[in-house]
C-alpha cells in the first residue's frame, strides 16, 4: 500500500459531474493532461480524481453536454491568525513532495514592496572625520 500523504486528502477542488448529462463520450479524460479523469470499463461511466485537478477548466469548456463543474473545496482549513488554508496547504505539499513551491512571476499576495518606499538618510562624511572616536573611517 503506497503511503497517503495528508495534503492528498485536502484537495483544492472538486470536480462535480452530473451522471445524468454525462454520456461517457471520454473528451474530459483526452484534454486533462493531469490525468484527473478516468474511464470505467465496468461500468461504463467517467470517474474523477479531485487531487489531481487544478482546476484549468479545459474539461468543464469542453465537455458537450456541460456535464462537468469545477469548484473550489468548500471543506477548508480553519484560518486563525497565524496560518491561513493557502500557507497550511503549502506546508502539506512540502512535506509530502520534499520540494519547495517557487514561483517566477512576482508575488500573488498583497504584500507591500518595502524597497520602493525605503528612504536613506545618509549622515555628513568628512574627510578627515568630525569626531573620530565615533566615526572611523579607512583612508587607505
Amino acid at each position: 500500500m503506497l503511503y497517503k500523504s495528508a495534503y492528498d486528502t485536502f484537495y483544492e477542488f472538486v470536480i462535480e459531474r452530473d451522471d445524468d448529462r454525462c454520456i461517457s463520450c471520454r473528451v474530459c479524460e483526452r484534454q486533462c493532461s493531469y490525468g484527473a479523469h478516468g474511464y470505467d470499463l465496468k461500468t461504463d461511466k467517467m470517474t474523477e480524481d479531485h487531487s489531481l485537478c487544478v482546476n484549468c477548466h479545459r474539461c468543464e469548456a469542453l465537455c458537450p453536454t456541460d456535464a462537468l463543474t469545477i469548484k473550489n473545496n468548500p471543506g477548508d482549513f480553519k484560518t486563525n491568525a497565524s496560518w491561513t488554508p493557502y500557507y497550511i496547504k503549502n506546508i502539506y505539499k512540502q512535506a509530502s513532495t520534499g520540494g519547495i513551491l517557487l514561483t517566477g512571476m512576482g508575488n500573488d499576495k498583497p504584500f507591500p514592496i518595502y524597497w520602493d518606499k525605503i528612504v536613506i538618510d545618509a549622515s555628513q562624511v568628512t574627510n578627515p572625520s568630525i569626531d573620530p572616536l565615533r566615526e572611523p573611517m579607512e583612508l587607505v
